[in-house]
């Protein structure tokens, strides 16, 4: 059975060890990505932020961006996601990406792709939908009020937090533990990832001073 790897970035994507690492865990330049956002205007233009570190023909980078309205075309996503060796869930609004890809047929073919060992990655809202649940904190939700779903479940008994200097989210992650009652939680800068395996930690990227906090119930 193929080891499973996770790579939760806390929101910038300007960290080319990360990105490079989990091109390579996707096959280099071999590689086939799925790379799963949302609507917004402008999205063309924010598409090199991601495929800049991949160093791969487009054809080789699947994009499928999706609003909750758009959701007609879920068998040729299916077979797209299927054909990856590599899947990336971007950032944005949180609860749009948690309506496409959490509450949609795609979550199933997401958890199907990482249990036969395709690696996934993701920044900010893409790394919150990874865990068995959602932990929004008040910088993240229209009505400032932290908000728990269910998530894709590719890592249990986990919080996770992104951002989380830059946002001051430590009393938001404390407070998340207790209520998931969960035995750890992460706070992830904007410049870092953490990196697992076979949903333990693995390791974690660091840019400049942003790095992973742990915390314990």
């Amino acid at each position: 059975m193929s080891d499973r790897y996770l790579y939760m970035l806390g929101g910038k994507l300007e960290q080319p060890e990360a990105m490079k690492a989990f091109l390579q865990r996707a096959g280099g330049q071999k590689a086939s990505i799925a790379l799963l956002i949302i609507y917004r205007e402008g999205w063309e233009d924010y598409l090199p932020n991601y495929t800049k570190y991949w160093d791969l023909e487009l054809s080789q980078i699947y994009t499928i961006v999706l609003n909750p309205n758009t959701l007609s075309n879920v068998k040729e996503i299916l077979d797209t996601i299927d054909q990856a060796t590599g899947v990336f869930i971007g950032g944005g609004h949180t609860k749009t990406y948690y309506d496409c890809y959490v509450k949609s047929p795609i979550k199933d073919a997401i958890i199907q792709k990482y249990r036969e060992g395709t690696p996934i990655g993701g920044n900010s809202a893409g790394a919150l939908i990874m865990p068995d649940k959602v932990l929004l904190s008040p910088h993240d939700t229209d009505d400032e009020l932290p908000w728990i779903g269910d998530g894709l479940g590719l890592c249990p008994n986990v919080a996770i937090s992104v951002h989380f200097s830059q946002w001051n989210d430590q009393e938001h992650l404390i407070k998340g533990i207790e209520r998931l009652q969960v035995p750890i939680g992460y706070g992830i800068d904007e410049k870092a990832c953490l990196v697992f395996k076979n949903e333990k930690p693995h390791h974690q990227y660091e840019v400049s001073d942003h790095t992973v906090h742990t915390f314990y119930r």
